[in-house]
């Protein structure tokens, strides 16, 4: 499929939307719903229950665990039987609804909104994540190529799959880059092959600020001109990403698309970019146009790109305008809300039909 569907529906719905970083009376709880402007549509947000051990988003485990997995069951439970459709945000709280439409005999559609998954089930897990995601109305995913691989691991067909590109609201500008003394700069822990870009750094010798959890970091310590931050908030990673000459996101498995964020949040600050060429980064990178794509796992290749955007201001200041204009276009709240709003009328008229 690979667009956003376009058709019409006057049939009101009330939509209830899910999320794990939702929490009562919150002004944090602000999404796309509050940009869709449409009468056929309605919405009211499910909080998730507080968390145990602190912030969702910051959590180190690469799995979810059984904690968070029962706040997300009885979230999900609650958004099935408060709406007239529920729209999920994230696999498992899509996987926890599906699972309850079928077992509880629910009618509402579900639409399973950033339905990204890094790491595919195998054996029985996949064969139950097969059977109870065909209660998802539409999958919503922020790459074209994982289209495929839904369709061909989780045998979903791809009538019921959506491409939308990841979305970001304007980042505030709270520092200017940092010229006296310049750094590049990498940031975030999942999925990324930082190993690559310490041989990258050894070879070049450019200083580089590398923020990431313990467990994304190779075994090895870092090269001297590589120096290591972690536990940062929101607003000091906004500062660095602001400070740094050059943002790189190199990539481990380039069949999973991660990454996305970091990317998208560089192209809406105007940051020249560095990416590992992947199914995650084709649909927002456009090499030597929007940012520099290099082959995955290849340290020379990285460093050369490395060495040509730090020493060329001209081609640094061309790639960040590009990212800048694309993204505000293509990347914002707003771009996503229209799309949801056409998604949504879709699932609704196929429901009514």
């Amino acid at each position: 499929m690979g667009g956003v569907p376009k058709r019409k529906v006057q049939t009101l719905m009330l939509w209830t939307v899910a999320a794990p970083f939702f929490t009562a009376g919150d002004e944090g709880d602000r999404w796309l719903d509050d940009l869709v402007d449409a009468p056929a549509h309605r919405f009211l947000k499910i909080p998730a229950a507080p968390a145990r051990g602190g912030d969702w988003h910051r959590r180190a485990m690469r799995a979810t665990p059984v904690g968070q997995w029962l706040r997300h069951w009885r979230q999900s439970a609650r958004a099935l039987a408060q709406g007239d459709g529920v729209v999920t945000v994230f696999p498992q709280l899509a996987l926890t609804a599906a699972i309850q439409r079928r077992i509880g005999r629910r009618d509402g559609p579900i639409v399973a909104w950033c339905f990204n998954i890094g790491r595919f089930p195998t054996g029985w897990k996949r064969r139950v994540a097969r059977f109870f995601l065909r209660s998802v109305d539409m999958f919503v995913v922020h790459s074209r190529g994982e289209l495929a691989l839904l369709r061909d691991r989780l045998m979903i067909d791809e009538a019921r799959i959506c491409f939308v590109p990841l979305q970001r609201a304007a980042v505030p500008i709270l520092a200017n880059e940092e010229t006296e003394a310049p750094f590049a700069l990498a940031m975030g822990s999942a999925n990324r092959d930082y190993a690559t870009l310490y041989e990258a750094c050894r070879r070049t010798g450019l200083p580089l600020t590398l923020v990431a959890a313990r467990h994304a970091l190779p075994a090895e310590p870092p090269p001297p001109n590589v120096t290591l931050r972690s536990d940062l908030d929101p607003a000091a990673c906004l500062r660095l990403a602001q400070q740094a000459r050059v943002s790189i996101v190199p990539l481990a498995d380039v069949a999973a698309a991660s990454g996305q964020i970091t990317m998208v949040e560089a192209m809406r600050m105007g940051r020249p970019l560095i990416v590992t060429d992947a199914i995650g980064s084709r649909d927002y990178v456009v090499d030597g146009a929007t940012g520099l794509l290099v082959p995955p796992r290849d340290p020379a290749a990285l460093a050369a790109a490395m060495r040509r955007l730090w020493d060329d201001a001209a081609l640094r200041t061309r790639l960040a305008d590009a990212a800048r204009r694309f993204a505000g276009e293509s990347l914002s709240d707003e771009a996503a809300a229209a799309a949801l709003t056409r998604i949504l009328d879709t699932v609704a008229a196929r429901r009514k039909g």
